[in-house]
């Protein structure tokens, strides 16, 4: 299928509320970096100042703004270390205060021209600018550990000096116990800080690569200058292309990964995109009423700084509950333990049967006697949960839908399906054996779809590909949580959504919940969390 084609049924991506001047607040200082903290946000200023907020609030006055002089220039980055916050500066310095006490607790003369960026490895920081010069302190002591320079003659890539050869650092990032360098020549270098060796060079961009961000041993990288401003994810291990974001048009400068989406920033398009992680597919946008150049964000706001001005946008309920489609979607892709197949796409006879209401054998028949293989195609993609948005998307496709008798498609989503599924008792084929902890003797079964738990939950996927009886029907659970808990947990895999009745203990389920998030890795934990967070507020409870 070429990609012109693939284009056309891409999900029409929603614009979020523009900026409202209610939600912002004017200061008299012009504001070039931003963090987000659990109690606090700061504002690194153009004149060195940090100014310091209480986070979630709107309203800004003389009694909750306060100021911090730190630097004689413009700061450049903010971030937290433990109870102290990090901040580097064109002034060559690096400075770390508390913000409790508003004092300075130590202070690193840094790289001689200024310092763009620093990062913490162990009792390490490690800081560099635009003249090509890494420098590793140990924090304690503030002494300078090491000072590299490019060599007068290339040497053979084996010390992290050398990594000079391949272009002025831009940006760096830790993961998975390395430290990755963009450059601005569009390579990242892999450091090992145990021995400052270079253990890997790639290229990820043509040009400059402005920003890092990683998550679960995956690295993603914002590409800027002439080309496209893509983003791209790369293995932290082995290094190979994951996947590739559109970005922006003209160079993306910042990206933040938050829960399952990837928010990135376009300073000249004046746009903040909104990216689903799994299926790279842009899902919201929100235009800028000028030239950005930081942002940072939490499960409220969205903090948006323009020259002067901190914006505010309540993101809060605004994204769209995450379906539990994107799971489904995930797994046709990746084609796993697939028991079924349709022309030569492996799928799933369970989700065949749950969104088509016949035989899977019926309705390979008639999808392979009767349609090409592009229309079939689309025509799985709607099985597993995408949904129909191209008028040429339906035009392709409706006649399916009529052969098969399938009523009312446009309105027919996953979502529905798995909720009447939830019902049939008859048709789960897995039970989970849950001991109550506190009736030692009293073991209850709850029963679900065994495909539901390997869609849904990493744990589950884990066991049945790894089991060699593969026609195992139950289990029991050793979580040690209440059979009330688990029980919920189960609903929200079919409704994607978690109701307490008023025999449930709020405080102990929210608890139980909230670990056996971690306990059964579920996939899509963004709308599980925001369902925690509901209860949490409606019941008052820590």
């Amino acid at each position: 299928m070429n990609n012109k084609k693939e284009n056309l049924y891409q999900i029409i991506p929603k614009e979020l509320p523009s900026l409202n001047t209610q939600n912002s607040h004017k200061f008299n200082h012009v504001i070039r970096s931003i963090l987000v903290d659990k109690r606090s946000v700061f504002l690194g200023t153009k004149d060195g100042k940090i100014l310091q907020i209480p986070v979630n609030t709107k309203k800004i006055s003389k009694e909750n703004l306060s100021f911090i002089k730190v630097h004689n220039d413009e700061v450049n980055q903010i971030r937290k270390r433990e109870e102290f916050i990090v901040t580097c500066s064109d002034d060559s310095k690096i400075i770390v205060t508390n913000p409790k006490t508003k004092k300075k607790v130590k202070e690193f003369l840094g790289n001689c021209d200024c310092v763009n960026r620093t990062i913490d490895y162990k009792e390490i920081v490690y800081s560099f600018s635009i003249s090509n010069e890494i420098l590793s302190w140990d924090f304690e002591t503030t002494k300078l550990l090491q000072k590299i320079k490019k060599p007068e003659t290339i040497g053979t890539r084996g010390t992290i000096g050398s990594l000079e050869t391949i272009g002025t650092i831009a940006t760096l990032e830790k993961v998975t116990g390395k430290i990755f360098v963009g450059t601005d020549c569009g390579k990242v270098a892999v450091i090992d800080p145990e021995t400052n060796k270079l253990i890997k060079v790639f290229q990820a961009h043509t040009h400059f690569v402005e920003d890092l961000d990683s998550r679960d041993g995956i690295v993603y990288t914002a590409g800027n200058g002439s080309e496209y401003g893509h983003i791209k994810s790369w293995d932290a291990k082995t290094f190979k292309q994951l996947s590739q974001f559109e970005g922006h048009e003209d160079g993306t400068i910042a990206i933040r990964v938050k829960w399952n989406y990837l928010f990135s920033l376009g300073p000249l398009e004046k746009k903040i995109k909104i990216w689903d992680l799994k299926t790279t597919q842009l899902l919201y946008f929100i235009n800028l009423n000028g030239r950005c150049w930081s942002f940072d964000l939490n499960e409220k706001y969205l903090y948006v700084a323009i020259h002067q001005t901190l914006f505010l946008i309540d993101i809060e309920n605004k994204l769209e509950t995450y379906s539990s489609s994107i799971d489904f979607l995930q797994l046709f892709k990746d084609q796993k333990n697939c028991d079924f197949k349709i022309l030569e796409f492996p799928v799933h006879k369970f989700i065949i049967k749950l969104r088509c209401g016949k035989d899977p054998e019926e309705i390979k028949a008639i999808l392979e006697n009767n349609f090409e293989k592009e229309q079939v195609h689309f025509f799985l993609e709607w099985v597993y949960g995408k949904k129909l948005y191209s008028s040429t998307y339906l035009k392709g496709i409706e006649k399916i839908f009529d052969n098969l008798e399938i009523q009312d498609f446009k309105k027919k989503t996953l979502q529905s399906d798995l909720i009447k599924a939830y019902s049939d008792e008859d048709s789960k084929d897995f039970s989970i054996i849950v001991k109550d902890p506190e009736q030692e003797e009293e073991f209850e079964e709850i029963k679900v779809h065994k495909f539901i738990l390997f869609a849904r939950c990493k744990l589950f996927r884990n066991f049945f590909q790894n089991i060699t009886e593969k026609s195992i029907q139950r289990v029991q659970d050793y979580s040690g949580k209440s059979v009330e808990s688990i029980k919920h947990f189960i609903r929200y895999l079919y409704f994607n959504d978690l109701k307490l009745t008023g025999d449930d203990d709020p405080q102990l389920i929210s608890e139980e919940l909230d670990d056996a998030l971690d306990y059964y890795q579920l996939d899509t934990n963004c709308n599980f969390q925001n369902c925690l967070n509901k209860i949490k507020k409606k019941f008052n409870l820590n």
